[in-house]
């Protein structure tokens, strides 16, 4: 795919892959947040499959095992060597199949959650000063991406250094490097801390009319 002749550049490539492979894990990891953020401030954790402190705690351990498998799998295949090469190339699908099952899931318990509140809406729902609903739209745009991307990532490793997606460089810009940008320039424009802005508003308002009825 790359073709370098300095020992340098070819250092550089040994290094990439790892760095490719790891940014879409944390990328994960926000929106996994993101989601317990909405769920925190419509207070609607009954509308999730399961509660919210275990909703955030189960996927986030699924994105650091993935993270760290592929982080592994990239490394022994920096080492440059045959044997390093398939281990590592094993250890990345190991790794991208542990992502995919898990950003399903979310996608899943996600989109089931936002259909249990279009049936049965709760009156902070229709709070207009609570942009949840931009934010849940956003998730699933951002999710939707990094699922393509995780997906060709899988596909490229599973045809091996022979394989057609690896020696086309178009299908890594297209569906990764593309796809990933996007996501990065969607949360910078709709950043998620306008959530967590408003949910430490309303625990500050909570504190304070609970200390005012204590004082009464």
């Amino acid at each position: 795919m790359f073709h370098f002749d300095r020992p340098a550049a070819t250092a550089l490539l040994r290094a990439s892959p790892p760095t490719l492979l790891l940014a879409p894990a944390l990328l994960a990891a926000s929106i996994y947040m993101l989601l317990g953020r909405i769920i925190l401030i419509l207070r609607a954790e009954s509308y999730v499959i399961f509660r919210k402190r275990w909703l955030t705690k189960i996927f986030v351990m699924g994105d650091v095992l993935s993270f760290f498998l592929q982080g592994a799998g990239g490394g022994i295949q920096a080492s440059g060597t045959l044997e390093g090469m398939k281990s590592g190339e094993h250890i990345i699908v190991v790794g991208l199949v542990v992502q995919i099952l898990f950003f399903g899931f979310f996608m899943v318990t996600a989109g089931a959650f936002d259909l249990k509140l279009r049936r049965y809406p709760i009156p902070r729902s229709h709070d207009p000063t609570i942009p949840w609903r931009k934010h849940l739209n956003i998730l699933y745009v951002t999710s939707l991406l990094i699922m393509i991307r995780s997906v060709f990532r899988l596909c490229e490793n599973l045809q091996g250094n022979s394989g057609y997606l690896l020696h086309h460089e178009i299908f890594l810009y297209l569906l990764d490097a593309v796809r990933i940008f996007s996501v990065m320039v969607v949360f910078n424009i709709y950043h998620p801390s306008e959530i967590t802005h408003l949910l430490h508003e309303g625990n500050e308002y909570e504190l304070q009319a609970d200390y005012g009825k204590q004082n009464v």
